[in-house]
Order: structure tokens, then sequence, then C-alpha cells
């Protein structure tokens, strides 16, 4: 199962945020001039097979798992027999890279080779024992696991092995018996929590192994991987993870990261009223202070209708952090929406103070052009989107609003096509691809109700934010019907955000067609829990 934004929702949960972002700026520079290093000398020195294995494990660190093949690959083929140590790390290598490609024969064959080279080393028992759990062979995985262990009675990594394969055996009691001595042995090591936690997801102890993420989560050595895991499990197992949380927040009131984990969680779900709940504890008894904090305190009231409060907390969001255009922008959209509404000036100045942070930053571009769109100045809002799409190319938001604006108020067919077409060509495995509504435009509506079930299929439905695209979607076809069933289900799955589904008019994402039927009112009536704090 594929979960959007997981990795910057578990980065936005620490409360060191900024350090990580600068510590992984400066890895990345010393990351390129280890690099140029390595190119330079096997520029120059093309058989020197210990750079190039040194090369083929730096290419691996960094991912480039077709880099690293051709130079292990070149390393085998050059290093003398006589160079054992390095050849024996070089076949499990290229062993490791195999089964990354899903190549098991060729995998078990580099396995083979190792062992011939050093039958006593641990290294290929254990990479032998991983080969054969991938294929099903859980006996022999036993045996290697357990081999590893007779020698190193201590290794962690070989008792959550061992842990798996009697869990894939149906022995929960053994499975269990592995994970928690590991626990025993290192009880101040978070590997060995998120280790337990996973054997237990395979046992389907869904809730037992949310409480492990929290365990986890107190290791100092975590470095957010628990958060991360218990965000993946959130997707399918939401009402375990969210019961996990409650427990700790009522045995824990004073520590803020459970209430903000929670909160960060049913946010992503877009369970705006849920959310705020738990933001509010953080506040109200100072237990954090931070700008997303504030944000996503006034993203909720903002959604939940309570325009006045929205504006207190985006603009403590924007004192934390004046350099965050993001609190801007937000900060637009509720000034827009205050009193009567149609506060345009106020709004657009607000903007503009984001552009003078950057001017450049897509996102502000293209809430800039919304609000000139909403005011009917589609010229004027053309130059910022296509502004915004130069700064950002892969932006599918920014690309489909020029199509929809070229299409529907620019009179410009051919453009209009060229940017639906090139929707088409990015990724379309996530919602905010929004091929489906490239689709529609282009006039391929068969394939855009594909899209659209697909995605309904492929994602969770905590929190019904597919069934709202795909309500979206339908009522811009034009199938009002089939919009209301998809919408039913939106607000079934727990979708919180009333003013998505009640006010939002932007362009080619909005229910506003579905607004007129009999059963809008009717379903937005028996949902009211959605919107509240809860």
């Amino acid at each position: 199962m594929k979960l959007r934004k997981s990795l910057v929702l578990a980065l936005l949960l620490m409360a060191s945020m900024v350090c990580f972002s600068a510590m992984a700026q400066e890895s990345d520079k010393i990351t390129q001039a280890v690099m140029k290093v390595y190119n330079d000398h096997i520029d120059k020195n093309p058989n020197d097979y210990n750079a190039l294995f040194m090369r083929a494990n730096q290419l691996y660190y960094n991912n480039d798992f077709k880099g690293a093949m051709n130079d292990v690959n070149r390393t085998i083929e050059l290093a003398p027999e006589k160079e054992t140590e390095l050849l024996f790390d070089a076949y499990l290598l290229r062993a490791t890279l195999h089964g990354i490609n899903n190549n098991l024969t060729e995998e078990n064959n580099d396995i083979e080779k190792a062992a011939a080279i050093a039958p006593s080393n641990l290294a290929w028992v254990g990479m032998k024992g991983n080969w054969a759990y991938k294929s099903g062979d859980y006996e022999l995985a036993k045996k290697q696991y357990q081999a590893v262990l007779q020698q190193q009675t201590r290794n962690y990594d070989a008792m959550y092995r061992l842990g798996c394969v009697a869990a894939k055996q149906g022995d929960s009691e053994e499975a269990m018996k592995w994970v928690n001595n590991a626990v025993s042995l290192y009880p101040a090591e978070a590997q060995v929590y998120i280790n337990r936690a996973l054997v237990q997801e395979m046992l389907g102890k869904y809730r037992d192994a949310s409480d492990t993420y929290l365990v986890a989560m107190s290791a100092t050595n975590d470095n957010g991987a628990a958060i991360s895991r218990l965000v993946d499990l959130s997707a399918e197992h939401y009402d375990d993870v969210m019961a996990s949380l409650r427990s700790a927040c009522d045995d824990n009131p004073r520590v803020g990261i459970f209430y903000r984990v929670r909160s960060a969680i049913a946010l992503n779900y877009k369970h705006y009223g849920q959310a705020l709940r738990d933001l509010k504890a953080i506040t109200d008894n100072n237990l954090m202070e931070y700008s997303t904090i504030y944000n996503d305190e006034a993203t909720c009231l903002f959604q939940l209708g309570d325009y006045d409060q929205a504006y207190n907390y985006a603009n403590k969001a924007i004192a934390a952090d004046p350099t965050n255009p993001d609190a801007y922008i937000l900060r637009s959209k509720i000034e827009l929406r205050q009193g009567k509404g149609g506060n345009y000036t106020t709004a657009m100045k607000t903007l503009d103070q984001a552009l003078v942070l950057n001017e450049n930053y897509a996102p502000t571009l293209l809430a800039k052009a919304r609000m000139l769109i909403a005011q009917k100045k589609y010229k004027d809002a053309l130059p910022l989107v296509t502004k915004a799409i130069n700064a950002d190319p892969n932006s599918t938001d920014a690309l489909m609003l020029r199509g929809w604006l070229n299409k529907k108020h620019l009179k410009n067919a051919t453009a209009a096509n060229a940017d639906f077409e090139k929707v088409l060509t990015f990724d379309a495995d996530e919602i905010e691809s929004l091929r489906g509504f490239a689709l529609h435009e282009l006039g391929r509506d068969n394939e855009a109700n594909a899209w659209a079930e697909k995605m309904i299929q492929d994602y969770p439905a905590t929190g019904g934010e597919t069934y709202y695209y795909a309500a979206a979607l339908q009522a811009a076809m034009g199938n009002k019907a089939q919009g209301i069933k998809y919408l039913e289900s939106c607000l079934a799955n727990g979708y919180g955000g009333l003013y998505d589904i009640k006010l939002n008019e932007d362009p080619y994402v909005n229910l506003a067609p579905l607004r007129s039927e009999p059963s809008f009112n009717i379903l937005l009536n028996n949902s009211q829990l959605n919107f509240q704090e809860r």
C-alpha cells in the first residue's frame, strides 16, 4: 500500500526539522565531493578495481543501483583471485543488487560464490537466510539464521529474522519469543522495538504494533523511523493507531509529541475536527510551540469555518516563522472569507508579502492566480501560472490550471491540450497527479473514470480523500448522480473539510456542480460529526 507524503509528515513531527534539513544539505555536498574524487581517479585509472569497488559502494548508498552494478561487475572482472577479501565483499554487494532487482537466481549464485571464498564468514550465512526467506524456503532460512546466532548469540537482526520466519509459519508464540528476547537484550535500542512491531504487524496484532512504535519513539537513536512506520500503519489500521495514541495521551498528558503525532495523522486524512482537538491541547497547555503547529491549527479552523480564530492562529504561525510563505498563503485564504467574504484587496496584499519572501515560489504564484481567476481577471492570471510552471515544471497543479485557463476562458485549445498532455507524462500513482482531470479535459472520460477507480482501490479509504477527488471529477464531467455517490462514500469515511465540500470553487477540483442537488444538503446534514472538534 502506498502512502503519500509519509516521509514529509514524519519530518514535520521532528522538533529539529531545520537541523535535519541543514544536515541533509551538508551530506549532499559531501557526497558530491566524494563522487567527484572517485570519478576523477577512475577516469585516469579505469582498471583500478579497488577504486571501482569503493565507488560501487558509494553509488549503492546513493541509490544508483544501475551504476553500482556496473562498477561491481568491473571489480569482479578485474580483481585477481588472490584478492579474496575484496571479491567476497564484491559478490555480496552484487547479490544485494540482484535482490533489489528481484533476480533471485543470480542473487543466490553470488552468495554461493562468496561462500566458496570464505565459508566461515557469517555475512554470507545471513544473506543466504534472507534469500531463502524471500524464496519461501522458511526451513532453510531458519537454519541459516540459527547458524548466525550460534556464533553471535546477541545478534538481534538474526532474532528478528527468526521471528519473521515463525510468523510466516503461523507460530505466533515462537515469533514473539524471538523479538521479545531481542528487546530484553537491547532495551535502549530503537531498532529492536521497530523489529518487534514489524513482526506484530505480520501476526495481525496492529494495536500491539502501534504501542511498540510509540515505545521506539522514546529511544534516543530512533531518528523518526518509528513515527514513519506508525504513519504508514495508520493507512490501513487507522483506528488501532489512534487508540494507541489515545492511551499514550491519557497516560502522559504533558508529553506534547503524542498529541502532535495524533494530530498530524488525523490531519493527513482530513479529519480536521480530530486534529484540532489535539492541536488545541498542545497550544492551550503550552506543550510545544512551533510555526507548523499554529499553521495546522489555522488550517483546521479554516476548513471548519471558524475564520476569525483561524486568522489568529495564522498570525501566530507567521510571528513564529515570518519566512514561511505557506503561512501567508493560508492567511490570504482566511482573509478572503472573513466577515461577508470577498476581501480580495486584503488577501492579495498578504500574497504579495509572501512573494517578497520568494518571488518564484510556485504555490504563492498559483494562489495569487486563483485570486485573480475568482475575480474573472483571466488574462492577468495567466502570466502568474506560467511563472509557476517555469519555477516548478513538474507541478501538475500549475499545468492543469494553465490548461483550464486557456481552454475555458482564453480560447487557446492548442495550448490547453499541450498542458493536459504534459500532465499525462508524469507518474499517475498519486491523487495529486490529477491525471483523471487531464484525461477528462482531453475527452477521454472512460480512462478518467478508470483512473479514479484505481485511486480508490490503491489508497486507503480512511479520510475519504480519494472519494472527494472522484466526486469532483464526476462533477466536472456532469455525472451528478455518480458524483453524489462518491460524495456519500467520502463523508462516510470521515472527510472533514467543510470548506472543501460546501464552499471551495477552485478550478477543476471542486464540488460546485453537486451543491444544487437535493441529496447534497441531506448528506451534509447527516455528516455534521465530521465537521466538529472531537
